[in-house]
């Protein structure tokens, strides 16, 4: 579904002479925004009307991406940044009475880099056993544990992966709980992967990563540090390094799967 003007701005970016990489992520924005805009916003789906963009459904969708698509560090303000070129050039050519996105800033480098946490490994035991956690957020934290990510849980085959791990006895007793709570959802969607919807949905059972974050944010007030796949991902590659400082550089970066910059972008944070 094309978005407003595309046309118009399309040959207007190329006019600036920006790559046509470039004009593609422009467009992959917008057409998020507006998909968002016309699942979610009332006042715009039943009458799309650029000039029913107000500066607050702008804020919405981005308060969306913060909480359920944990963007990368750059990642938002590059977001906000095609929106805001989008509506000033709708502006600037009279297209448009108002200015949506005129008093947005982006996030400052403290908001999007807050300290990351590795406490929560030495407590996993316990988070495993808290019955008060959702089975997917508990499994998310004991395979962060064992360096996946999120995208990587939620994956076709990676039932295979977790079957070559060694657990801990804590770890065992939670997989044990686990696999009991999925044998219905597997027999349903007749499926052996961990990360399942509970409605039918057999063509496409595995739980995606917004449905993954309705369980996090959830659980979030639960615990005391953050539910972000991410932000765990990082504490668990800290925690590593801590732990194996002897190591040398080439078999971290094969054991963490980092490249020789992450590495040292990681080393750079440690205490």
């Amino acid at each position: 579904m094309a978005y407003p003007y595309q046309k118009n701005f399309q040959h207007f970016l190329a006019d600036k002479e920006l790559a046509e990489l470039t004009i593609a992520e422009y467009a992959r924005t917008l057409d998020d925004f507006f998909n968002y805009l016309h699942q979610f916003n009332w006042a715009f789906s039943s009458d799309p009307s650029l000039d029913n963009i107000l500066e607050n459904d702008v804020r919405d969708y981005l308060s969306m991406l913060l909480q359920q698509r944990d963007l990368k560090n750059d990642t938002y303000n590059k977001i906000l940044s095609h929106l805001n070129g989008y509506f000033k050039f709708l502006f600037t050519h009279d297209l448009i009475a108002h200015y949506p996105t005129v008093a947005l800033k982006g996030l400052s480098k403290e908001t999007l880099q807050p300290a990351i946490d590795f406490a929560w490994l030495d407590q996993l035991p316990n988070l495993l056993a808290n019955q008060q956690l959702s089975f997917y957020t508990r499994a998310l934290l004991l395979f962060s544990n064992h360096g996946f990510t999120s995208q990587e849980m939620l994956a076709t085959g990676f039932h295979e992966l977790t079957a070559q791990l060694t657990f801990t006895s804590a770890e065992q007793e939670f997989m044990q709980a686990f696999h009991a709570y999925l044998q219905p959802l597997q027999t349903l969607q007749a499926s052996s992967e961990l990360f399942l919807k509970t409605r039918l949905d057999r063509q496409h059972p595995q739980l995606t990563a917004p449905a993954l974050h309705k369980y996090l944010k959830k659980d979030a007030p639960l615990v005391d540090f953050p539910l972000t796949p991410r932000k765990l991902h990082q504490g668990y590659i800290l925690h590593y390094l801590i732990q194996h400082q002897t190591s040398s550089t080439a078999e971290l970066q094969q054991t963490l799967r980092l490249d020789p910059a992450s590495l040292d972008y990681y080393r750079s944070l440690l205490p």
